[in-house]
């Protein structure tokens, strides 16, 4: 093994050792509720350390919203790609499809279980607000760059990439509401519909 090799492997297995860690926790959560469930039942699952844990996560409440950090930066790159010829709010629309089309890709049961979940804790219904803040300032950057903005400066961009995250998180409670059944992304369409409509009032 060459050491321009060694990184690469090592961030394999940590990506391996935290996926397994989120996947023990939200088999765990889902069996015998997230409350009942220890943080040291879930180390216990796949035998590692709190000192292993806490490299990885800042809390118990970080293990049932981890999928956003990925989401994060989808988002970000989505709002990126989008052609320049794109009016702002239907970049953030064709972004925001872009960013939720996974979700029918992978398992929707298991992710709708896990937002209720969410639902109905307190705790981790706020850690998961702090992450969609944190969504919003990321695609705000690509956002003020394609309408020539300052991102701390100007408002426009502010408002208009919170409004978009808002949307996406009405769009996932609606569609889960829903028995997720409906189309999600038809959804995210019909609140930037809504979106521009208000726009359009005097």
């Amino acid at each position: 093994m060459t050491e321009g090799q060694a990184p690469g492997l090592r961030e394999r297995k940590k990506e391996r050792t935290r996926a397994q860690i989120i996947e023990a926790a939200i088999d765990l959560f889902l069996k015998d509720g997230y409350e009942q469930t220890t943080l040291d039942q879930v180390l216990a699952a796949v035998e590692v350390s709190r000192r292993t844990f806490f490299r990885y996560f800042e809390s118990k409440e970080d293990l049932l919203i981890a999928w956003m950090d990925q989401l994060i930066e989808v988002a970000r790159e989505a709002v990126r790609a989008r052609p320049p010829s794109e009016p702002p709010l239907i970049a953030l629309r064709n972004a925001i499809r872009d960013t939720l089309g996974h979700l029918h890709e992978g398992d929707v049961p298991r992710f709708v279980a896990v937002q209720q979940l969410v639902a109905k804790t307190p705790a981790v219904r706020a850690r998961q607000g702090e992450r969609l803040d944190h969504c919003a300032e990321a695609i705000r950057e690509p956002l003020a760059a394609r309408m020539s903005l300052d991102p701390r400066r100007d408002l426009a961009p502010q408002v208009l990439a919170s409004c978009a995250i808002a949307i996406m998180r009405c769009s996932i409670e609606a569609w889960i509401a829903r028995g997720a059944k409906d189309d999600l992304l038809e959804l995210v369409d019909e609140g930037f519909r809504a979106l521009a409509r208000e726009e359009e009032r005097p």
